[in-house]
């Protein structure tokens, strides 16, 4: 049985000022185009799906390797020309890391999460096999910032005081 490290999620959008005939246009060149780069860079399992003004990509990859997705950018970011962006997140199955990449303008940039374990058992997996052992490569483009959520004091919870039960008289 075939075991796929890593799996793609791609969202097309295409612009807004296409009209229907060029958008389906654009849409029958996109599809071949990104079916290409795709097997070339070794997905399998392609799955596309219309929606409107944009377009769903799913597929696999047999290894979650950072050179590869930048490779699958850099054949994408062509067919990102203003008429269509591209948002493109590349998922570890292990959960280690997240690799999201956007594609304009042909251009495209990428920024990188790591998950943070569970519990013990998660850390302990992960020190046998750590996502820092997994082929990363240098961001070709400035990388996002992702935002963290500021912290917060959770309000405090509602006084628990009981009222001391009657005593029976005897």
């Amino acid at each position: 049985m075939a075991h796929y490290a890593a799996e793609l999620f791609v969202q097309c959008v295409y612009s807004l000022d296409l009209t229907y005939h060029e958008l389906l246009a654009t849409e029958g060149e996109l599809k071949p185009a990104l079916t290409a780069a795709l097997e070339q860079n070794g997905a399998q399992f392609i799955h596309f799906e219309e929606m409107g003004d944009t377009m769903r990509v799913q597929c696999v990859f047999p290894a979650h390797d950072e050179y590869l997705f930048h490779a699958v950018c850099d054949a994408f970011a062509p067919f990102m020309d203003g008429r269509v962006e591209a948002r493109l997140l590349f998922v570890d199955k292990n959960l280690d890391l997240l690799h999201y990449y956007t594609i304009s303008e042909k251009k495209w940039q990428e920024a990188v999460l790591a998950l943070p374990a569970a519990g013990p058992l998660t850390r302990a997996l992960r020190e046998q096999d750590p996502p820092s052992k997994k082929p990363h490569a240098p961001p070709k483009t400035q990388d996002y910032q992702l935002p963290l959520p500021k912290k917060q004091d959770p309000p405090p919870l509602p006084s628990k005081k009981q009222k001391p039960a009657a005593q029976k008289k005897a």
